[in-house]
């Protein structure tokens, strides 16, 4: 009997709305020219190069974000990491978009109970909560991402990933500028993430939310100094129904 061998290309999942946000853009968010550069060219870039990097190895029939969690950690796979991380964070994103004119104007109004109590315990109120996910992506120096993440103990916390962190490692992701020097509450972090990984601590991080503050989501829209006024748009673009159900329910 012969054994036929089948080999795998990774390519860009199709979004619910990509061809009228190809020909419309997402309304109130992005023109149709930026979301061709930040999702169409950028997505298939992604995945054109995870395909090169992972052909005839174990990766090549594996999804982006197993890539992530299995590469992260062995630094001669830096490159098959990059381009994994970097798709699922981006897919993560676009997937919880709609166009404004599709949104609740009090988003409260349509997001999980236990989503907004969990919310107001660790933010005190969905307001502070607004501003505190907000300003951590405005102050982001760099490139990178902003993610809400759930903790297994039901808390809240923001993370800021440089580059291509990611929310699923506490090891990789990335919430140190390592291109400058560190302060002291940087350097008490990397210390505990040394004792962590020397432990074994596991991370059951969960992403629930996330912005993307590459350049490529916002500048042919916004210009180089317009990310505030993206992200501001961007909250009235988010579909909370997809973070509802990212929530974990035991």
């Amino acid at each position: 009997m012969s054994l036929r061998l089948v080999r795998s290309i990774h390519t860009a999942p199709r979004l619910p709305l990509q061809k009228k946000w190809t020909s419309e853009g997402i309304k109130g968010l992005m023109s149709a020219q930026q979301f061709k550069l930040s999702w169409i060219d950028y997505q298939d870039y992604l995945t054109k190069k995870l395909t090169l990097n992972t052909v005839g190895t174990a990766f090549e029939t594996r999804t982006p974000l197993a890539i992530t969690l299995s590469s992260a950690r062995k630094s001669h796979l830096a490159p098959v990491y990059h381009y994994a991380s970097q798709a699922h964070n981006n897919h993560f994103f676009f997937q919880q978009l709609k166009d404004v004119s599709e949104t609740k104007v009090n988003p409260e109004d349509v997001i999980k109970p236990q989503l907004l109590k969990m919310i107001n315990n660790s933010f005190e109120n969905f307001e502070n909560f607004k501003n505190s996910f907000l300003y951590a992506a405005d102050s982001l120096s760099g490139n990178g991402w902003v993610f809400l993440v759930e903790d297994e103990y039901k808390n809240l916390k923001i993370i800021q990933c440089n580059n291509d962190g990611t929310p699923y490692l506490y090891s990789k992701n990335q919430s140190i500028d390592l291109n400058g020097a560190i302060d002291l509450a940087d350097y008490e972090k990397l210390i505990s993430h040394e004792e962590k990984l020397a432990n074994k601590v596991k991370d059951y991080s969960l992403p629930l939310l996330a912005v993307n503050v590459w350049e490529q989501a916002y500048v042919e829209d916004y210009g180089v100094t317009g990310k505030a006024d993206y992200l501001e748009n961007f909250w009235k673009c988010i579909d909370w129904e997809v973070v509802n159900k990212r929530l974990f329910s035991a």
